[in-house]
């Protein structure tokens, strides 16, 4: 018959000990480590549970979010059929000005991700103390982007306002409820595109986080597992008495 296994055997020894012996006035001093362990374990665990949830909360949001645009687009798309020439007429001479203002938005967006980039490799830059001149000549490219974004956003909002007023009828104007139907529809795809990005951005954070998190809760169950096996060994030293550990001694004495 094969000799059992010294390091099972011992892990089985702490694992029971931690059950057998708190409270008890031979209770080892390593079982101080093996709550540490614990605690951490259930912090790490509920940090990750909590995360999760997040990440649920975000998609049920969203989800809800799209829900309620269906319902909404409905009743608008209604009346833009209703009023069919008038919004054409209107959307052929926004058409230009819609596909320009899309450009810039894709524009803006790009600068402020080239914008945060270039900031976290200019503080990066600051810790690894690299060339004081390259730092400096970083911090100048990042005062003309800042300015060239602000520049963008204000074109941005320019183009935004004149859309709005092209898209809303004057007084008494033919197919005015259809001309605003069409332009609250056009306010939606906006909203649509700015929540998914919103949305996808948030996931991937989140994502990213529940990984980190889950190696930390692996580290962790894996520090616990080495505190009841020292345990296990602190235990087995003394030979404590216990009714269900002492059996456990004569198996370890022969165990390889």
């Amino acid at each position: 018959m094969p000799k059992e296994s010294y390091n099972d055997l011992i892990f089985q020894l702490g694992d029971l000990a931690r059950d057998r012996l708190p409270g008890k006035p031979n209770c080892p001093r390593s079982m101080d480590r093996v709550y540490r362990a614990e605690e951490a374990v259930v912090a790490r665990r509920d940090e990750l549970a909590a995360l999760e949830q997040e990440m649920n909360d975000e998609d049920a949001a969203y989800q809800e979010f799209l829900a309620e645009q269906e319902r909404e687009k409905g009743g608008h798309q209604a009346i833009v059929r209703k009023w069919k020439k008038a919004v054409d007429a209107i959307d052929g001479k926004v058409k230009d000005l819609r596909k320009t203002l899309a450009t810039r938005r894709a524009e803006l967006r790009y600068a402020q991700d080239a914008l945060v980039k270039l900031e976290k490799k200019i503080s990066d830059m600051e810790l690894t103390r690299q060339d004081p001149a390259k730092i400096d000549i970083a911090r100048t490219n990042l005062k003309k982007n800042r300015l060239a974004q602000m520049r963008l956003g204000r074109e941005v909002e320019d183009l935004e306002e004149r859309l709005a007023t092209a898209l809303t009828p004057e007084p008494g104007q033919p197919g005015a409820p259809g001309i605003l139907a069409h332009k609250r529809l056009l306010e939606m795809e906006d909203e649509a595109e700015a929540r998914l990005a919103d949305h996808e951005a948030r996931m991937a954070e989140l994502d990213q986080s529940i990984a980190t998190l889950e190696e930390q809760v692996k580290a962790a169950e894996d520090y616990l597992d080495q505190a009841l096996f020292l345990l296990g060994e602190d235990v087995y030293a003394q030979r404590i008495a216990d009714a269900q550990l002492a059996p456990f001694y004569p198996r370890l004495d022969r165990a390889e």
